[in-house]
């Protein structure tokens, strides 16, 4: 089980919403870079970030491009308005491990051919139905095709939030982890950590790889000089 801390960037400043209503913002005093370089110092090695901007359709922030120039050794995955094949291809050149995305939830046959680690689908829900769009629209696809079409494809990889606890720090999601790993997929958890015990619960589903942390990280709630922490983030059981 892995700990993989999230940075959203909204309007070119780190932030946490929540349940993803931009009306609810917290934003924060630290710089995207410098929140990352303690990261890394902490044992950190993969990072999710998140273009808020891009994914409420606004226009795209170019920071995030230098990003894996300026840190070699971490892994970045990216998501937030990549609502096109175009748009995806664009930020794998940029030298990001993987893109994270609901075109795999709208369009997933726009994706053929792209290597199966280089996606992870934003498989976002509200109970047991996936949204998109900033977490304001519904899929029009049952949840178990939209599952049924990815893995065709060959796309395993899932991020998977349970929007109702999102920001909230009530705990991860395990019911919306545990749907879509027993559909086969290797799951990343996200939504709600608050502390380290969070972590256990979710160690001991299938198929559940690791856990998005954004503002427990952010506000202190679990703490970077704890040892199980950057155990945790370095991926080390």
């Amino acid at each position: 089980m892995q700990l993989i801390p999230s940075l959203d960037l909204y309007q070119g400043r780190l932030v946490r919403l929540r349940h993803g209503d931009p009306k609810q913002a917290t934003f924060y005093d630290l710089t995207p870079e410098g929140w990352i370089r303690q990261l890394a110092d902490a044992g950190a090695r993969r990072i999710h970030l998140v273009d808020l901007d891009g994914a409420f359709g606004q226009p795209r922030q170019g920071r995030f491009a230098s990003l894996p120039l300026l840190f070699p050794e971490l892994h970045f995955q990216v998501g937030g308005g990549l609502r096109d094949r175009a748009a995806i291809d664009e930020v794998l050149a940029l030298g990001f491990d993987a893109v994270v995305g609901t075109l795999a939830v709208e369009q997933p046959a726009a994706l053929k051919g792209l290597p199966g680690d280089r996606i992870v689908a934003a498989l976002d829900l509200r109970g047991d139905r996936i949204t998109t769009r900033g977490w304001q629209a519904p899929s029009a696809s049952e949840s178990k095709d939209v599952f049924a079409a990815l893995l065709n494809l060959g796309f395993h990889r899932a991020l998977v939030t349970d929007v109702s606890r999102d920001g909230t720090l009530e705990g991860p999601g395990q019911e919306a982890a545990a749907l879509v790993a027993a559909a086969g997929f290797q799951v990343q958890a996200s939504g709600g950590l608050k502390a380290l015990s969070d972590l256990i619960p979710l160690a001991k589903i299938p198929g559940v790889v690791g856990c998005i942390s954004g503002k427990a990280l952010m506000e202190g709630f679990v703490s970077l000089e704890d040892p199980q922490i950057r155990s945790a983030l370095a991926g080390i059981a």
